[in-house]
């Protein structure tokens, strides 16, 4: 009883709160800002990522019956919950309310209001349930239907016919950055603080430029000066990590991060300023050989992802509020977060500031774009508890915050106690933006369990399709208020899978959970209509879900193989491209890298057509980073890091997989383990932080090695 009266006290602090906020519905949030009108695209066209639209469906299931009262919620299992309540976003008036949220010091544990529904009946059954039901016949989905079929070319980076690698992406015409990039003519690499500009001349390959666009690693740690000056003490310094880059045309856009430290005592009083922001940094590059540094923008907060659009960089970022400072209510500029432009720092507007009603965060998620054909910042939108994990589509950009959550759940008298229920575990709350007007939130929605990564979330016409693990225990406790008494009993606990669909407005229209019971995601691609995800325990299950009807998605096939992959590419028409290891099929212990190619022409019955295990290779930036994976279908070429090295595949259909070449770096004292794979016509350029190597992609000849 007294944890339900400390619940109502919070509440009415909430709603006191709340009071002095506008708070409204998601699709407007951001006032006089319109909704773009979404394209008309008949069944069986294309949509603007190249997919083939699937066709309308008629009629939907009937809600899920929600569960009963009495002995049924007394169970000690742990059913996933469906949450069907959606959230809100409150826009602050002033910087005032942003400051009562920010010094709230609310606990982490955030209660969801849950998932939206529409017309939505759960599948919710183990794997052999839900195979004994599948058909083992029943109609294909259509060739066109696939993105692997309708896009081969892109799937491995080979688009508008120019002859040579992008970088692996998860969306086409959405380009991610990365620490190298070639335009077929120039590659630029990005290492240890040094941009570096080569040119992609095979054989006559050199190094063109070497620009310094971030501190050395080799410095003392993020110091540039120190001073003492009695009587008064200081000590301050600033570093700069430059992450990744984007290319486009004569510009390169360095993206870095950023901190500047100083503290001491200025007349007898101690001060201490910490301020970490990300910069783009924009390089006129139209001679390669000499680079000219030509502006920076920039925003606060630590560097998350970014994105490059229809010629518009997208940047986004985590500003950290620790909850146990103090903060100047009267200075916005010590707890919201700090723009950068023109050399002149300032605050966001309190406008382009908000957060979800349910949020008890007190971080930001900055997202903002740049212009690099102005080299300046266009418009932002920080939004307090936003998340960690980030897909961009043609249309919007989704922002996913995964939290553990603790919730009463039922609560009856049974004999002289009262029994309260709880349920623990982690949720997933989702906004989705609209960037390509004025950065505002669209609508919004959550769903249970945690994300893998980026491709556990897809937008596919006007669905929204997210795979998930979810993890739920539960307790009782029985409180005896006459005597005194209190007890525990604990319940079972339990992790699942699940696959759940949203409409266009974040309504959940149908879902597949309690997948693989006991395991957890590895990874996650989907293929048009076909959704792919991969578990994992002892044996590697290869679920293949009709997406078809958003209402009613159903597995076709779980193929259960030794080792799981942790990369899945669509490979071209009825293929699918598995990265990740070789396990023990009794023990489950990981054993050496694996190259798996399913065959999926008949999703019903995928099967592992062709494998290659490395047995003496065992890491690979490629397991955790598909950018550091070369995927070419059109030229049959696989390539990744790994082993201080650099390894190279050939797959062509009824021979399989075949080793063309292991490139090993010459360096006795540097570990090199992020190098980069990529073609330019018939050759192949693998790039190191010390050197580029070129090989000829037929013979896999040594052309020329070039020192960096």
């Amino acid at each position: 009883m007294k944890k339900l009266k400390r619940i109502a006290v919070l509440l009415l602090a909430a709603l006191t709160l709340a009071s002095c906020s506008r708070i409204v519905p998601a699709e407007v949030a951001d006032p006089g800002i319109g909704k773009p009108e979404p394209a008309e695209t008949e069944a069986g066209e294309k949509d603007d990522q190249g997919r083939t639209e699937p066709a309308e469906t008629e009629g939907a299931a009937d809600p899920a019956e929600p569960a009963g009262e009495g002995d049924e919620n007394k169970s000690d299992a742990v059913e996933p919950q469906i949450p069907s309540k959606r959230v809100g976003i409150v826009t602050p008036a002033s910087y005032g309310e942003v400051y009562k949220k920010i010094t709230a010091r609310g606990n982490n544990t955030r209660r969801y209001g849950g998932m939206k529904t529409a017309n939505a009946d759960f599948a919710d059954m183990a794997v052999e349930e839900v195979m004994a039901e599948a058909p083992m016949e029943a109609p294909m989905p259509e060739p066109e239907a696939s993105f692997a079929a309708e896009d081969e070319a892109y799937a491995g980076g080979y688009e508008g016919g120019a002859d040579y690698s992008e970088t692996n992406t998860q969306v086409q015409g959405v380009d991610e950055a990365d620490i190298v990039k070639t335009d077929g003519n120039w590659i630029y690499a990005l290492y240890d603080g040094k941009l570096k500009i080569y040119s992609a001349a095979g054989g006559d390959s050199a190094l063109v430029s070497v620009t310094q666009a971030g501190s050395e690693s080799n410095r003392d740690y993020w110091i540039d000066e120190i001073v003492f000056d009695e009587p008064e003490k200081s000590w301050s310094g600033s570093y700069k990590s430059a992450e990744e880059m984007f290319v486009l045309g004569d510009t390169v856009m360095v993206i870095a991060n950023c901190n500047e430290y100083a503290s001491g005592y200025v007349k007898g009083d101690w001060f201490d300023e910490n301020r970490s922001y990300v910069s783009v940094d924009f390089y006129d590059v139209s001679d390669r050989a000499n680079p000219v540094f030509a502006g920076s923008a920039g925003q606060d907060g630590y560097y998350m992802t970014s994105r490059l659009m229809d010629g518009k960089l997208y940047l986004v970022t985590n500003r950290y509020i620790y909850t146990w400072n103090e903060y100047d209510e009267e200075n916005p500029s010590e707890y919201v977060p700090m723009l950068y432009r023109g050399g002149e720092t300032f605050e966001v507007a309190v406008d382009r500031i908000c957060w979800p009603e349910s949020t008890t965060d007190s971080s930001y998620t900055v997202v903002a774009r740049y212009s690099p054909d102005a080299r300046d910042l266009e418009d932002s939108l920080s939004v307090l508890g936003a998340g960690s994990t980030v897909y961009m589509s043609r249309n919007y950009l989704y922002l996913a915050d995964s939290r553990y959550f603790e919730e009463a759940r039922n609560e009856w008298d049974e004999s002289v106690y009262h029994v309260t229920e709880y349920m623990s575990g982690n949720r997933t709350e989702l906004l989705k933006l609209s960037v390509t007007g004025a950065i505002a939130i669209e609508e919004t929605g959550s769903v249970d369990g945690n994300l893998l990564n980026q491709f556990s979330m897809d937008e596919y016409g006007d669905t929204f399709r997210v795979v998930t693990t979810c993890w739920n225990s539960s307790y009782q406790i029985w409180e005896d208020a006459e005597h005194g008494f209190t007890n525990y009993k604990y319940l079972e606990s339990g992790q699942t899978n699940g696959l759940y669909v949203f409409d266009s407005s974040m309504n959940l229209t149908g879902a597949v959970t309690s997948l693989a019971e006991g395991e957890q995601v590895y990874s996650v691609r989907f293929d048009g209509t076909v959704g792919y995800f991969v578990t994992f325990r002892q044996v590697d299950p290869l679920f293949a879900v009709d997406l078809s009807d958003p209402a009613n998605p159903t597995v076709m096939s779980a193929l259960k193989i030794p080792g799981f992959s942790r990369y899945l590419h669509p490979w071209s028409a009825g293929l699918l491209l598995g990265i990740g290891q070789d396990a023990d099929e009794e023990t489950g212990r990981t054993g050496g890298m694996k190259l798996s190619m399913f065959d999926t022409s008949n999703p019903y019955d995928v099967s592992e057509r062709d494998k290659y295990i490395l047995d003496d290779k065992y890491y690979s930036e490629a397991l955790y980073n598909h950018k550091a994976i070369l995927a070419a279908p059109n030229k049959g070429l696989i390539g990744f890091p790994t082993d201080n090295g650099y390894v190279l595949f050939r797959y062509e259909e009824g021979s399989g997989f075949s080793l063309m070449d292991e490139v090993k770096f010459e360096s006795d004292w540097y570990w090199d383990w992020n190098s980069r794979g990529l073609y330019v016509g018939d050759n192949i350029y693998i790039v190191s932080s010390t050197m580029l190597t070129v090989l000829d992609m037929n013979t896999c000849d040594l052309l020329v090695r070039v020192d960096g």
